[in-house]
């Protein structure tokens, strides 16, 4: 008998793209793959968008069970207690964002993949972009200044030639070793961290597997499209606060070699990356709200972060497979713009990949 796999899918107002959830149910259905069930939970929608995806998970005969809690517990939250309901003869945990839709024969293959390798805690394949005409992301790896990089996004569809070892598996759609998530939390009922609430959510999973001994590793099998920040929007004052606090929170748990450089230029630097990166997209946050946003964030990430350093959690990133940073390129860009970081980082998941100066992967 195939092992058996409990999919946590977790729903938050969902109405506005409710044709693209109900696609990733119909993609969950038609898995070629016998042992699994899929676990819906409902973070405190208040748009009427779980009726709908419970009705059409009852008309569709989907195995499943189906779970509405009575506020937003958040990305972490709500799949925690996904993971705390599940068959308890599940092997394997899968994440799978409601805006994902997986590949017919996906899981077999994730599935085939870990139960040939018990070293591994977190596996993916190659996620695609929802028009599947470029990668989304095939792996995560953070650096040394705890920015976040997808391998291989934008990049061709076949792209990824090799497995490779990653800093995480990607919560748009990943598969889990129970018994490796056990070991890593020391708890039956959770899988992520419920300080998080979402982003860095899955980052910080995989770094605490690869600190737990095991290890993280992406293959080149298509598994799915995405069409990433359909339920939770880049550009929004919640997701900048989240950001930003987790970043201070994972400087402060882990050993990256900056991580006294970071603190002191936090807000600078933070104010500067947001508006590159986030605050140029129509924003309803404005350069008033920006710098007490990002104050607070600081505080509570300092304040949450510490809290967890006394209660004994600590987090070696050089475990992982992480990016390093030379110490004059990480210098100036703190010093200056993170982004001039950005042609170095690209060289370096450009060899990780295995790609050559043009872009294609190097078959030597």
């Amino acid at each position: 008998m195939e092992p058996g796999v409990s999919i946590l899918w977790i729903n938050y107002n969902s109405l506005n793209f409710i044709d693209l959830a109900l696609e990733s149910l119909q993609a969950v259905k038609d898995l070629n793959y016998s042992n699994y069930e899929l676990i819906a939970v409902d973070n405190g929608s208040i748009d009427d968008s779980f009726p709908t995806i419970k009705s059409f998970i009852k008309k569709n005969g989907i195995r499943s069970r189906t779970i509405s809690l009575d506020r937003n517990f958040g990305y972490t939250g709500g799949n925690n207690f996904a993971y705390a309901n599940r068959n308890q003869n599940s092997k394997y945990v899968v994440l799978l964002n409601n805006d994902a839709v997986p590949k017919r024969d996906s899981l077999k293959e994730l599935v085939g993949f870990m139960e040939a390798d018990e070293s591994l805690g977190s596996a993916q394949g190659v996620i695609l972009n929802y028009d599947e005409r470029s990668i989304d992301t095939a792996g995560d790896y953070l650096d040394e200044l705890f920015r976040t990089h997808p391998l291989l996004e934008g990049k061709h569809p076949q792209s990824l030639g090799k497995p490779v070892y990653i800093t995480s598996a990607d919560g748009a759609y990943s598969i889990h070793r129970v018994e490796a998530i056990k070991k890593t939390t020391g708890r039956n009922d959770s899988i992520l961290d419920d300080f998080i609430f979402a982003c860095f959510d899955d980052y910080l999973l995989g770094l605490r597997l690869w600190n737990s001994g095991f290890k993280v590793k992406t293959f080149p099998l298509i598994t799915a499209k995405h069409k990433r920040g359909t339920s939770f929007n880049r550009a929004n004052p919640l997701r900048a606060y989240l950001g930003a606090r987790n970043w201070i929170i994972l400087n402060e748990i882990s050993n990256s070699r900056y991580k006294n450089l970071i603190k002191p230029l936090f807000v600078k630097q933070l104010y500067e990356w947001f508006l590159a990166k986030i605050f140029s997209l129509n924003t309803e946050l404005g350069s008033r709200e920006l710098p007490p946003l990002l104050s607070r964030a600081f505080l509570d990430g300092m304040r949450i972060g510490r809290t967890k350093r006394r209660l004994g959690e600590t987090i070696d990133m050089y475990r992982a497979p992480i990016l390093r940073i030379p110490y004059l390129t990480a210098l100036l860009g703190i010093t200056t713009r993170l982004q001039s970081i950005d042609p170095h980082i690209r060289k370096e998941l450009d060899k990780i990949a295995n790609l050559d100066a043009n872009g294609k992967w190097n078959v030597q």
